[in-house]
């Protein structure tokens, strides 16, 4: 209707001014509502914290997060990892890291996308764009991790299920480790240190699609990602310095162009649908 609208209005010589919502970067036709609540183009002078918590609890033993890593300049997001030695809990603790977890009530299916570029140091740190939630009965999480293999080239598109009610008697193979762990890494002619690439997750009952670019890089069935989710941006560490820790080429930091999170108008008919697997990091037990 608004595209008709406009329409006529240039026919007869008048002009909407009014800005069209973003549509994913793989609309392809389909029409996408865009969910204000989970969506930031970070245009503002300081990060907007009641969309956003920035003082997350720190669960790794290597960094800690403080949200004095987390500012917004020119319209980006910047999350930064510094060496600074401090203690938590008894423990030494050499890096603190920066991330941002959505506030608003957590988000069941829909498409979610981040265009970012990551950070110039490498090996070493891991920028992540993910889905995630904790819960006493079931602990899921979809993702694009970057940088943390041993190409820079390398993105991970992952699924885990380190919780769920149809898994109780799978055992993991490592304490806290999922029973599901999926990875998939797919190599880019380009390096993402350079410049600003998108990210996109498409999940619905049926099915989970990751994209890079608008380009599909991975696809695999839904049998067990149905579990409203929180979306994160996030800066880990990676080896070498989780186990040697090093000052040297600290601190450094990811961009963040927006994060933008839709809901489908019309959810898509799945009759006849082939689905198959993409992956070779599959493992479970």
């Amino acid at each position: 209707m608004t595209a008709f609208l406009w329409c006529c209005c240039a026919a007869l010589g008048g002009k909407d001014d009014t800005p069209l919502p973003p549509q994913p970067l793989t609309a392809q036709g389909q029409k996408w509502i865009l969910q204000s609540e989970f969506s930031d183009e970070f245009r503002g002078a300081v990060l907007d914290r009641e969309k956003w918590d920035d003082d997350i609890a720190d669960w790794s033993g290597t960094w800690s997060w403080e949200p004095g890593n987390v500012r917004l300049e020119g319209g980006l997001l910047k999350l930064r990892m510094q060496y600074r030695e401090h203690e938590r809990a008894g423990r030494k603790i050499f890096y603190t890291s920066a991330a941002i977890r959505s506030r608003a009530p957590a988000i069941r299916y829909g498409y979610f996308e981040a265009r970012l570029k990551t950070a110039p140091l490498f090996p070493g740190v891991c920028p992540a764009f993910w889905l995630f939630r904790n819960e006493p009965d079931i602990w899921t999480e979809l993702d694009f991790e970057l940088m943390q293999s041993k190409n820079v080239r390398q993105a991970q598109a992952n699924a885990f299920v380190f919780r769920h009610p149809k898994l109780a008697g799978v055992q993991a193979k490592r304490e806290n480790g999922p029973k599901i762990g999926e990875h998939l890494d797919w190599e880019s002619s380009w390096d993402p240190r350079e410049a600003f690439h998108v990210y996109g997750i498409e999940w619905d009952k049926q099915e989970i699609k990751w994209y890079i670019d608008g380009e599909l890089v991975r696809s695999r069935p839904n049998e067990f990602w149905h579990q409203a989710l929180a979306v994160i941006v996030s800066f880990g560490l990676r080896p070498p310095y989780t186990v040697k820790p090093l000052s040297e080429g600290f601190p450094t930091e990811f961009e963040v162009d927006y994060v933008r999170v839709w809901k489908s108008a019309a959810p898509r008919s799945t009759a006849g649908a082939e689905r198959k697997v993409a992956g070779d990091g599959f493992w479970a037990g």
